[in-house]
């Protein structure tokens, strides 16, 4: 293949639609995995006054912590993966070329390194819909649910693989 024949193959449509997913699944997952620990959830909602009580009340020991952080930290990428793996899939059903989903892959796993996407910022729109429920749990069921239906709708509906389709 020559590296005209590769560029051609390119189509920037699908980088970006599959790009936008991806980070929606990256949101999703990362909103998911706080309900490894709900407990610890609700203590840091707390604020710094009383952590400490609280964290002993409560009886959480170092690897509770450990383990909420290690899951909380590792979410991101799970979640761009799994979607990784829904973009290949599309782009090898629809015959699409698959350098399209890699590139998504490696710019989002690259662009993970050194920002959040704006997630500090964007969180409180996306997490408004949960804040309707008392429970922290169904809370972060429902904020997960929502951002994985949304990276979802733009890998699969019709509009956005036509759109990917047209290629000028």
């Amino acid at each position: 293949m020559t590296l005209s024949n590769f560029i051609a193959r390119l189509n920037w449509r699908q980088i970006v639609i599959h790009f936008a997913a991806c980070v929606f699944f990256i949101f999703a997952f990362t909103t998911l995995s706080y309900l490894y620990d709900t407990k610890i959830v609700d203590i840091a909602r707390l604020g710094n006054l009383g952590f400490d009580e609280a964290v002993k009340n409560n009886k959480l020991t170092a690897p509770d912590l450990t383990y909420f952080v290690l899951w909380t930290s590792i979410s991101g990428t799970i979640g761009l993966l799994v979607a990784f793996l829904i973009s290949l899939f599309i782009s090898i059903k629809r015959r699409w070329f698959w350098v399209n989903s890699l590139i998504v892959l490696l710019t989002l796993y690259f662009l993970m390194w050194f920002t959040d996407f704006g997630w500090n910022y964007l969180r409180k729109y996306f997490w408004a819909p949960g804040r309707l429920f008392s429970n922290t749990t169904t809370e972060f069921i429902v904020n997960g649910t929502l951002l994985i239906g949304i990276g979802l709708l733009l890998f699969f509906t019709n509009w956005t693989n036509q759109f990917i389709k047209q290629k000028k």
